[in-house]
């Protein structure tokens, strides 16, 4: 009895493996059948597309083609819009009522659509007007103006809040106003309606009294610096003529040991030197500079709006 022990043992043991073997297989067959199935299944779905196309093959073309010629239709009759823009310096803190007439604008050309009293505004014919769909203004940032602007207000600020001020934070918060150059954007359906604006938008955009009155009074002030610096001027070069008399009528003279180039005015003491060379030619120099910079500075702001660069006069799409 001890001896069929292990044969039935080893016949479990085959009878075991047959079964997990047939279950593989089983596995195995029914996973191939139906990746099979699916490949069935994809291969009539094509064949059915491929079927539907080739019956009605004639329909799509003749759809193709009229939705092709209605589109070219509507692209040739519907009116283009084109778009340029102009970059403006203000002056004077004109900044605000330019942003207001701007807004103004263009409630008038895309809101109220309102040709009639744009072409008041704008002196322009109703037919030009309407053309105008908007009017837009952003500022014109640029890296080293703003380090220019944040540098003026740190000079403003006490020591505690320069030292807390930080670069970032000054940008962020600046209002768009505070910047020097802005970019005006009209959008139109008549590409020749820019030209036409290049003289007349920035007149609109700084019609304001005060801003006039602004704009006299700075003018007036750089006049008046500019003549006081030149009489400085003349006065120095009278000096300096003087100077140089002195000089050649000296260089005449016997030399004299100890002697030298002396001006004397009013109470001076004997040998004091009362003009330096050097420094003569400093004063003359910075003089010169700042009266250079004033007429610079009355030219830039000779108007309340400087134009920096117009709208172009070929325009595109």
């Amino acid at each position: 009895m001890s001896k069929e022990l292990p044969s039935n043992k080893n016949n479990n043991e085959e009878v075991d493996l047959i079964v997990f073997f047939n279950l593989i297989g089983n596995a195995f067959s029914k996973l191939f059948d139906f990746i099979a199935l699916l490949f069935k299944g994809l291969f009539k779905i094509l064949i059915s597309i491929l079927s539907h196309f080739h019956k009605r093959i004639f329909w799509y073309i003749g759809a193709a083609i009229i939705g092709l010629a209605i589109g070219l239709f509507l692209d040739g009759s519907s009116e283009k819009s084109y778009g340029a823009n102009m970059f403006i310096e203000t002056n004077y803190n004109s900044g605000y009522q330019v942003y207001e007439n701007i807004k103004n604008l263009n409630e008038l050309a895309s809101v109220d659509k309102d040709a009639e009293e744009l072409s008041k505004m704008l002196g322009l014919k109703v037919s030009e007007a309407s053309s105008i769909t908007a009017f837009y203004i952003k500022p014109e940032t640029d890296p080293s103006e703003n380090m220019k602007m944040f540098v003026e207000f740190k000079k403003e600020l006490d020591s505690t809040a320069r030292e807390e001020l930080e670069y970032e934070s000054f940008i962020l918060r600046v209002s768009k106003f505070n910047f020097k150059r802005h970019q005006i954007g009209v959008a139109s359906t008549d590409k020749k309606i820019y030209s036409k604006l290049n003289n007349v938008l920035p007149k609109v955009l700084s019609e304001n009294p005060y801003l006039r009155r602004a704009k006299e009074v700075g003018q007036e002030n750089y006049r008046r610096e500019e003549k006081t610096l030149a009489a400085q001027q003349k006065k120095i070069d009278s000096l300096v003529r003087v100077y140089l008399q002195i000089r050649s009528d000296q260089s005449n003279k016997p030399a004299t040991p100890g002697a030298g180039t002396n001006l004397y005015l009013g109470n001076a003491q004997k040998n004091e030197l009362l003009v330096n060379e050097a420094e003569l030619l400093n004063e003359i120099l910075e003089v010169e500079e700042m009266r250079r910079e004033v007429i610079s500075n009355m030219i830039k702001e000779e108007n309340i709006i400087s134009v920096i660069s117009d709208f172009p006069t070929s325009v595109t799409i």
